[in-house]
């Protein structure tokens, strides 16, 4: 299932990209250098691409101090260029420059908006299909937390909104958990959790992973639910 409706494109230089970001994934900086050195040679016409791939290389290689201005040379060649927005974001976090986030991350909200609309990522299908799997990870539930969860809905929505991302939160989270944990059941704040449909289509256009992600989205805020913290949900493998 094409989920997005995105191919991976046959081109030398999608290719190599691919290998490259699996090479990141797994850490291998030796690696990740064979691949640059392919991507450079491949690159054609998409030097804003090669840009945000060196960027890349460079945090994992040096940190990110060493990858802020190769970051910010991406968005001299592609001002619209939201994966880097998103990474000068993360590292004005970093650095307690809330003002700066909040912008990059505004920026972000609105151009992975557009690439959904061009993308045809948030079709009713799409939504559908997350529905179901929510609804079968509900389901199995041993009782006794089916039962705590019944009065918690869980909703549906494309991205966090812009409130949301004003107040500092994730334009490309998975998932939210709001409101009184199963302990704090007299608490006057509603409680719900929220899927973030188009960035985990975005994120996993294919099955299985975006069953497999949907899924390990959901359980991660269901244990905030019953007041699992970060740490807690990473022992359990659910981070």
């Amino acid at each position: 299932m094409d989920t997005a409706g995105r191919a991976m494109s046959d081109s030398p230089f999608d290719k190599h990209l691919h290998a490259f970001e699996e090479c990141l994934a797994a850490e291998d900086v030796s690696a990740a250098r064979s691949c640059m050195d392919k991507l450079r040679v491949a690159a054609g016409a998409d030097p804003a691409e090669l840009a945000y791939a060196e960027a890349r290389l460079a945090w994992l290689e040096h940190g990110a101090a060493a990858a802020l201005p190769l970051l910010a040379r991406v968005i001299e060649l592609e001002v619209r260029h939201a994966d880097a927005h998103y990474d000068l974001g993360c590292l004005a976090e970093e650095r307690g420059e809330r003002a700066e986030m909040i912008e990059r991350f505004l920026r972000v909200r609105a151009l992975d908006a557009e690439s959904d609309r061009d993308g045809g990522i948030g079709v009713a299908e799409h939504f559908d299909h997350i529905e179901r799997v929510a609804r079968e990870v509900l389901d199995g539930l041993p009782g006794m937390f089916g039962e705590r969860l019944g009065h918690v809905p869980v909703l549906i929505e494309r991205r966090p909104s812009r409130a949301l991302v004003e107040d500092g939160f994730d334009p490309r989270a998975f998932g939210l958990f709001e409101g009184a944990t199963d302990s704090e059941r007299d608490a006057p704040a509603p409680t719900r959790i929220v899927l973030f449909a188009c960035n985990l289509l975005a994120s996993f256009p294919d099955e299985p992973e975006l069953s497999e992600q949907i899924e390990l989205t959901l359980l991660h805020e269901i244990g905030h639910f019953f007041g699992l913290d970060e740490d807690q949900l990473d022992e359990l493998g659910l981070g």
